[in-house]
C-alpha cells in the first residue's frame, strides 16, 4: 500500500484549498475517500491510418463506450521526450553489430526531440466491485475498438500517479497567475473555452495531441442528467435569441459565434430530445510543466498551436494551475469543474489514439518512423501482438527492398535466429560471408545436387506429390489429369525399386514407366538425368543448412530451370522446418516471378500458413506485387502475412495494393511518393510510415564493403 500527498493538491474553486483527502494506492486501485479508481494502460493505434471499414468499426466501438458511460471517466494522453534506450548487451558472433546499432539509437535518440505517447483510460466508481465490473466491461470494449488494454497494478500504477513527482512526502507549491511551482516542477494549465464550429470526424484532436513537448492532456467525459441538460440548453437558446433580437433591433452585424452556438444548441437538443445520443459534459485540459519558467514556456507554446491547429478555443488556466493539475493526474477528477455540454456521439470523435508507433520490446530494430523520428522496432515472433512470424517485402527497383531484407536478416542473427535466403540475382554473399554462414551455388556444373525424392522422406504421399509437380513444371505446367496419373505411378514404382536395392529413389528411376506410357513426359523428363542438369537434378541431395544463415543462390542457373530448383529447395525447407523446430526465417526473394507456376504457389501458400505451427517465418519479396497479388494464391501469401513493408511503387501497381491492404488515400500516395528506403510498415492494426536507418557498420556489411 502506498500513501501519497497528492491530497496537498488544492481542489477548484478554493485555490488554497486542499483535498479533504488523500489518495491511497492499494494493489491496483486507488481511494480518495469513498471513491476508487483503477488505471488501464493501452496499446497504440492510429485512427486516421486505418482503412475505411477498419476505422468505421473502431469509431463505432468507441462511441458505444461513450453511449454507455455511467460514471466519470478520463482519457489522460501523457507526452514524454523519448529516454535513451537502455537494452542488455548481446553476448555471441554477432556482439559489434549489437553494440554499433544500440550506440547509433542512443546518438539519435540524445541529438532529437523525439516523444512518445501514452494513453491512459481513468474509471471510477464508488465500490471496488462496480470498479472491477467496470473495468473488466472497459477492456472488452476497446479490444472491439482494435486496442489492448490491461489494469495497472503495484508498482507499475504507483509509478503513473507519481510521474514527474515525489509522493512520499508533503511537497511545497506556490501558484502565480501565468505558472505554479510544485515541488521542483513548474506547471501550466491550459483548458478547453470554445470548440469547433463546424462538423469533424474520429480524430479531430490529432493536432493537439500529437504535439512534440512534454505534456499531460486529459479528456474527461462526465454523464450528466437529462433534465438539467435539456434545461441548460433552453438556457443557452433563450440567451443566444435574446442577442440576435438586440441585433436585429440596433442593425448590426450578427456575431458569426452567436449563428454557430444557436445553431448547435438547437441541434443538440434535438438529438437528446429524439434519445439519440446521451448527454456528457466534455473537458479538455492540459498541462505543460518542466524544471524552469521558460521551458514551460516553450511547452505551453506548443501546446497553444496544437489547440489552435485543432480549431479549439483555449483559455490559459491563470491562477487555477493546481487545480489543472490535479484534472490532468490519473484520478478521474476533473478539478476545474467546466465543460462543455455534448451528445455521447459528439464525444466519440475525441478518441484520443491517433498514434501508431511499432516499438516491440526485443524487437528487430529496422529505422525510425517519418513524422516523430520514434525507432521502429518490430518482434514478429511475439505472438501476443501477431498473429504469424511471416514477413512481406515489396519494393520497385531501386526503392531498398534488398536492403530492407538484409537488415532484417542482421537483426535476426543478433537474436540467434536462423535464417535460410532463396538468392536468385546472388545480392546476399556479402551478408553471408559478413555473419560467417553458408553460401551454396545451384547450377549446373557445381557440386549441388537437389533430389525431389528426400523432399518428405517420411510422407511417401508426399514424395509422390512433389515428383508429379516437379514435372508438371518441368513441361511448362502443360501436363492433363491422364498424363498426372502416369508420372504419380511411375513415382511409385520408383520408390518401390529403390527400397528392394536399399539405396535413395533418383528421378530417373521413373523413366522406364514414363518411356511407355507417356513418351513426351519421358522426353522432357530424361533431359534431366543427363550432364549437367542431371549432376543437379539426377543424384542425392547435397545441400546442408546449419545454423545461422545460409543462402542458396540460382543465379548462374538457366532461367527456364529457376522454378523447377526452387520448388524441389522449398519442398526441401518445408521439411526441414517440421524436422528441425527452432526459430528460423525462409527468404523467398523476387518471389512474384515464381508464382507463374500454379505448384510453386501452392506450396508456397501452405508454407504461409502452416510456417508458424512449426516455429519458422516465411519471407517473400518482390519488385513487382502485380506478380503476386495478380492470383488469388498470390494474394493469400501476401495477406497472409502478419507484417508487411511497402516500399516505393508506380500508381498502377498501389491501385492493386490499395485493394489487398486497405489503404487509405493518404498511404497510397506515401508509397507512390515514397524515396529510396521509405516504406509503409503494417503489422497488424499498426500502419506506420517509416524509413530504414541503421549504423555505418550495418551499411557497410549489406553493400558488401566489409565484414562485421
Amino acid at each position: 500500500m502506498a500513501r501519497l500527498s497528492i491530497g496537498a493538491i488544492p481542489s477548484a474553486g478554493r485555490p488554497r484549498a486542499p483535498f479533504a483527502e488523500p489518495v491511497v494506492i492499494r494493489e491496483d486501485r486507488c481511494e480518495r475517500g469513498d471513491l476508487f479508481s483503477a488505471v488501464l494502460a493501452t496499446s497504440d493505434l492510429d485512427i486516421d491510418s486505418l482503412d475505411p471499414a477498419r476505422k468505421a468499426a473502431a469509431a463505432a466501438a468507441f462511441a458505444r463506450i461513450c453511449h454507455t458511460l455511467e460514471r466519470p471517466m478520463q482519457l489522460l494522453i501523457r507526452v514524454r521526450r523519448l529516454a535513451d534506450p537502455e537494452s542488455a548487451p548481446v553476448a555471441g558472433p554477432h556482439a559489434r553489430l549489437d553494440d554499433a546499432m544500440q550506440r547509433y539509437w542512443a546518438d539519435r535518440v540524445r541529438d532529437g526531440e523525439r516523444h512518445t505517447r501514452k494513453v491512459f483510460v481513468v474509471l471510477c466508481a464508488h465500490t471496488p466491485a462496480a470498479l472491477d465490473s467496470a473495468c473488466t466491461q472497459a477492456c472488452d470494449r476497446l479490444t472491439a475498438l482494435g486496442v489492448s488494454a490491461h489494469r495497472l497494478n503495484g508498482v507499475a500504477l504507483t509509478e503513473v500517479m507519481t510521474d514527474g513527482f515525489d509522493g512520499s512526502a508533503a511537497i511545497r507549491w506556490s501558484e502565480y497567475r501565468e505558472h505554479a511551482v510544485y515541488g521542483d516542477n513548474v506547471v501550466r494549465g491550459h483548458a478547453l473555452q470554445r470548440l469547433p464550429g463546424h462538423p469533424v470526424g474520429p480524430g479531430w484532436l490529432a493536432p493537439l495531441l500529437s504535439v512534440q513537448a512534454e505534456a499531460d492532456i486529459a479528456i474527461h467525459l462526465e454523464p450528466a442528467p437529462l433534465g438539467d441538460a435539456l434545461g441548460r440548453l433552453n438556457r443557452r437558446l433563450r440567451d443566444f435569441s435574446a442577442h440576435r433580437m438586440i441585433e436585429v433591433e440596433r442593425g448590426a452585424l450578427g456575431d458569426v459565434h452567436v449563428d454557430i452556438g444557436l445553431d448547435s444548441a438547437t441541434a443538440l437538443r434535438e438529438r437528446l430530445a429524439r434519445n439519440i445520443g446521451r448527454p456528457l459534459h466534455l473537458s479538455v485540459i492540459a498541462t505543460a510543466r518542466g524544471a524552469s519558467i521558460d521551458e514551460v514556456r516553450m511547452r505551453s507554446d506548443a501546446l497553444r498551436v496544437g489547440f489552435a491547429s485543432a480549431l479549439i478555443g483555449m483559455e490559459v488556466t491563470h491562477f487555477r494551475h493546481m487545480a489543472a493539475l490535479v484534472s490532468t493526474l490519473p484520478l478521474a477528477v476533473n478539478a476545474l469543474r467546466g465543460g462543455k455540454l455534448v451528445d455521447s456521439t459528439a464525444a466519440a470523435t475525441c478518441i484520443p489514439w491517433i498514434e501508431a508507433g511499432c516499438s516491440d520490446l526485443d524487437g528487430y530494430r529496422l529505422g525510425a518512423t517519418t513524422r516523430s523520428g520514434l525507432p521502429v522496432r518490430v518482434a514478429p515472433f511475439d505472438t501476443a501482438r501477431h498473429s504469424n512470424p511471416n514477413i512481406a517485402v515489396f519494393a520497385a527497383s531501386g526503392h531498398g527492398k534488398s536492403f530492407a531484407i538484409g537488415t532484417l536478416m542482421l537483426e535476426a542473427a543478433v537474436a540467434s535466429v536462423n535464417s535460410v535466403i532463396i538468392d536468385p540475382e546472388g545480392e546476399y554473399r556479402g551478408l553471408v560471408a559478413a555473419l560467417g554462414g553458408r553460401y551454396l551455388e545451384l547450377a549446373p556444373g557445381t557440386d549441388a545436387a537437389v533430389n525431389v525424392f528426400e523432399g518428405a522422406a517420411d510422407d511417401p504421399e508426399e514424395t509422390v506429390a512433389a515428383v508429379v509437380d516437379l514435372v508438371t513444371v518441368l513441361c511448362g505446367d502443360r501436363l492433363g489429369d491422364v498424363e498426372r496419373a502416369v508420372v504419380d505411378a511411375a513415382a511409385r514404382a520408383a520408390m518401390e525399386r529403390a527400397l528392394v536395392e536399399h539405396r535413395t529413389p533418383l528421378l530417373e528411376d521413373c523413366l522406364a514407366m514414363l518411356d511407355v506410357e507417356a513418351r513426351p513426359v519421358a522426353m522432357v523428363v530424361r533431359r534431366f538425368c543427363t550432364g549437367g542438369l542431371g549432376a543437379l537434378f539426377n543424384r542425392p541431395t547435397s545441400l546442408a543448412v546449419d545454423s545461422g544463415v545460409c543462402a542458396i543462390s540460382l543465379r548462374d542457373m538457366p532461367p527456364e530451370h529457376v522454378a523447377a530448383a526452387t520448388l524441389i529447395v522449398a519442398r526441401w525447407l518445408w521439411e526441414l522446418i517440421r524436422r528441425d523446430r527452432r526459430r528460423r526465417h525462409i527468404v523467398f526473394d523476387e518471389v512474384g516471378a515464381l508464382c507463374v507456376h500454379r505448384p510453386l504457389r501452392d506450396l508456397l501458400v501452405q508454407l504461409a500458413r502452416r510456417c508458424r505451427k512449426y516455429g519458422a517465418s516465411l519471407v517473400v519479396a518482390t519488385q513487382n506485387a502485380q506478380d503476386l497479388l495478380g492470383t488469388d494464391e498470390g494474394s493469400v501469401i501476401a495477406t497472409n502475412c502478419a507484417v508487411v513493408l511497402l516500399g516505393g511503387h508506380r500508381a498502377a501497381e498501389t491501385a492493386r495494393m490499395e485493394q489487398a491492404f486497405g489503404l487509405t488515400e493518404a498511404q497510397r500516395g506515401f508509397l507512390e511518393t515514397a524515396s529510396r528506403g521509405e516504406f509503409l510498415l503494417i503489422a497488424g492494426d499498426r500502419r506506420v510510415a517509416m524509413r530504414i536507418e541503421v549504423p555505418e557498420l550495418h551499411r557497410s556489411v549489406l553493400t558488401g564493403e566489409t565484414g562485421a
